[in-house]
């Protein structure tokens, strides 16, 4: 072996252990279930263990991903079938009825859908016990890392394919695949999307060398049986087939021989249905259709494709975003200036196309690799406009290494270096930086316990208290938790802004019953401003995990809302209770400690209340006003709303304002047109502020407490607007303005 080859193999190699070092770690860093749909993967392949039968797509029935075919869970079935499970097959996990707070933003902020159970220190991991369902789902985990790896090796030859004379380049693609950090953290997790992934390599590679070789019959046997079997992982890999197509016709376009190329594609198809053909027939026969598409539509709220254009236009960044590193369902994110980044890089090395240089990459491999991209970026475009969640990353994966290549490839094309290992290393080093980045800074602290306080920071704690906080369950004298000392900052503050409250609490003992602690900005009116409430550790540290002795510290942080009244004064309070029962109150019958006072300062503007609520980029909310926000049942609120004209509207819309109770049921109710002295909304033009009154009258025999005011816009036969966030994504089709207070007689 020659020093040429030599290197790129060595650093192949070096380039798999690391990867699969990483991979495993993603895998021990992410506790179960909580990777996207893993917990119905884990079901689909108990289901084969344990019954030695596939599961089927009913209505009412607990779901596992039964409209997947079964390759992948049958080899996970085979690997983790010998495992003694006492929890029953479709078993519910402790959900965490928290864990979608903030879901957009960066942080550690109940990112866990569901509560997990003890577990030890490894270093910096914390690791579950493997035993039961723990360890089957570990060792489909893994069994995924393995084929994660297999994905790796076959991007590292198709570079060889298409760089012959770079050899290092091929390494570099492959280190784009291997490090970026959604990939390695779905090879840790159960799922067939990395599976997925190998079977578009493995096509795409035996497609570059009937380009290269002309169509054999030993190669169109590879190629029909790896097709088939693609499709027994994913129905959607069946768009393989215009890659393969489009080898066999460039490889004879020369001599025009069609009837080779009907011939080589017969075999291809024919084997590949010989494969999997039966799935397509049971599809048929239970379903009615050889997709089971009918089924699926009904049970995943599928649309028409005509309904999701606003969907494929606003979801494209969640898309990339999703492609790169947001783990969870979503809500465990990336600093968007790491997706920036990345469109960035990923612009330029295209870019390098463009450059008049030797081509690092010849035309024919070129086109197949774009042909493959552009094939699965049409299919995620057009399940975006059918599916909710059609825009994931992940399911681009089968075309992620020939995306990897074109990269790589581009990016050469600036190197003043022929060989491609500069490229090799600036693309090797920044992924694997970015892969340690969002493995050790985003997403072990979104899912990690938190660490003990050492004893001189138990020493050091601010603002020292010193209370106990008791039940009637748990330890003999009632003590569950002390909260030793409490920090708050800022406490001069406007609308918008967050608030943080760090609480420092010593475990006095562990329950079965997981006790929620509540923290409030309280308003010197008695009106909640804002509120959080969460299991302690954000989630992540469940009473009935707790471990006596232990001293945390726990920093809830309270995001004001923009309609927040201003000017207020006000105080944060923090308690516990029992979810659907009491408060846990102190030794002098406190239900809950005041900790310092804030002030809530208006925005300026010339509006009072100045904000900006975008109605479907229609209309905004800029402020309003209320006469009173502590009433008596049957008393009249006057509310002032500022409304700004943002694009033409072809419809009229009402305004309708709730009194909205638990349950949301409505304690009153106002609900008329938006008008401005008689001109309706279809005769505003952009820019226009329109200033209204309106009457809310709060129902006789309203209980007193407090009550949320519901805001929105609605037209028929349209609906309501929905409410759009900064980045134009729908989050909501109502908003809540401020909360009021309905008192019996005592204000």
């Amino acid at each position: 072996m020659t020093g040429s080859q030599f290197r790129p193999r060595l650093a192949l190699a070096v380039l798999l252990v690391v990867y699969v070092g990483l991979a495993l770690a993603y895998s021990l860093v992410n506790p179960l279930y909580e990777a996207p749909d893993e917990l119905r993967h884990v079901r689909y392949v108990r289901h084969i263990s344990a019954y030695r039968s596939l599961p089927v797509q009913r209505a009412g029935a607990p779901r596992a991903q039964s409209h997947h075919p079964p390759l992948y869970y049958a080899l996970g079935a085979l690997v983790s079938g010998w495992v003694d499970v006492e929890d029953d097959v479709y078993y519910q996990p402790v959900e965490n009825p928290f864990w979608a707070y903030r879901y957009w933003e960066v942080g550690n902020d109940n990112k866990n859908q569901y509560l997990h159970g003890p577990t030890r220190r490894l270093g910096p991991l914390s690791i579950p016990r493997m035993t039961g369902i723990t360890l089957v789902v570990y060792l489909v985990r893994w069994i995924t890392v393995l084929v994660g790896a297999g994905v790796v090796w076959l991007t590292y030859r198709i570079g060889v394919h298409v760089f012959p004379e770079r050899p290092g380049l091929a390494v570099g693609g492959a280190a784009l695949v291997a490090f970026n950090p959604q990939f390695l953290y779905l090879s840790g997790a159960v799922n067939n999307d990395v599976p997925a992934a190998l079977w578009g390599a493995a096509v795409l590679l035996v497609s570059l060398d009937v380009l290269s070789q002309g169509p054999r019959l030993a190669t169109n046997i590879l190629l029909g049986v790896l097709f088939g079997l693609a499709m027994l992982t994913k129905i959607h890999l069946v768009v393989l087939f215009v890659p393969i197509v489009l080898a066999h016709g460039m490889a004879l376009w020369r001599d025009r021989d069609w009837r080779d190329f009907l011939r080589t594609n017969i075999i291809v198809i024919g084997l590949a249905l010989l494969v999997s053909g039966w799935w397509f027939a049971r599809n048929q026969m239970l379903y009615g259709d050889p997709l089971g598409a009918s089924v699926h539509s009904q049970l995943w709220n599928s649309r028409s494709p005509s309904d999701g254009w606003w969907a494929l236009r606003q979801e494209l960044p969640y898309l990339w975003s999703t492609l790169w590193g947001r783990f969870g369902y979503g809500q465990v994110a990336l600093p968007s200036l790491v997706y920036h980044g990345l469109l960035v890089f990923c612009g330029v090395s295209l870019a390098g196309y463009l450059v008049p240089r030797d081509r690092s990459l010849r035309s024919r491999p070129a086109g197949l690799l774009v042909s493959t991209v552009a094939v699965f970026v049409a299919w995620v475009l057009f399940y975006t406009l059918v599916q909710p969640a059609g825009a994931r990353g992940r399911f681009l994966f089968p075309a992620l290494p020939a995306f990897g290549m074109l990269t790589v490839g581009g990016l050469q094309r600036f190197s003043p270096f022929r060989n491609g290992w500069l490229t090799t290393a600036i693309t090797g080093v920044g992924m694997a930086a970015l892969a340690l980045y969002a493995l050790g800074c985003v997403l072990a602290p979104a899912f990690s316990p938190p660490r003990p306080l050492s004893e001189p920071q138990i020493q050091a704690v601010p603002n020292p208290v010193g209370a106990d906080f008791r039940s009637s369950h748990g330890s003999p004298d009632g003590a569950v938790v002390k909260m030793l000392g409490h920090q708050v900052a800022p406490v001069d503050i406007t609308p918008g802004d967050a608030v943080e409250v760090t609480v420092y609490w010593k475990v006095m003992t562990r329950t079965e019953q997981n006790h929620v602690v509540f923290v409030h900005l309280m308003s010197e009116t008695g009106v909640i401003i804002a509120q959080r409430d969460t299991y302690p550790g954000l989630g992540r540290y469940p009473t009935s995990v707790w471990d006596p002795g232990t001293v945390f510290a726990d920093t809830y942080r309270i995001h004001v809302p923009e309609t927040a009244y201003a000017p207020d004064h006000g105080y944060v309070q923090v308690g516990l209770y029992v979810p659907d029962g009491p408060r846990l109150t102190t030794e002098g019958g406190e239900d809950a400690l005041q900790l310092a006072s804030v002030e809530v300062h208006p925005r300026p503007g010339d509006v009072p209340n100045p904000m900006e609520l975008n109605f479907g980029d229609k209309v905004a909310l800029v402020g309003y006003s209320l006469d009173q926000r502590v009433v008596q049942p049957g008393e009249t609120i006057g509310l002032t709303l500022h409304w700004l004209a943002l694009n033409p509207m072809d419809v009229n819309y009402d305004v309708f304002v709730h009194v909205l109770g638990a349950e949301n049921q409505i304690w009153g109710n106002t609900n008329s047109p938006l008008t401005d002295r008689a001109v309706c909304t279809n005769r505003w033009k952009p820019g226009t502020l329109v200033r209204e009154e309106r009457e809310l009258t709060v129902s006789e025999g309203t209980p007193a407490g407090f009550y949320d005011l519901e805001l929105g816009l609605h037209s028929s036969p349209h609906g309501r607007l929905k409410v759009l966030n900064e980045e134009g994504r729908p989050v909501a089709n109502r908003m809540l303005l401020t909360k009021i207070r309905v008192t019996n007689g005592d204000r």
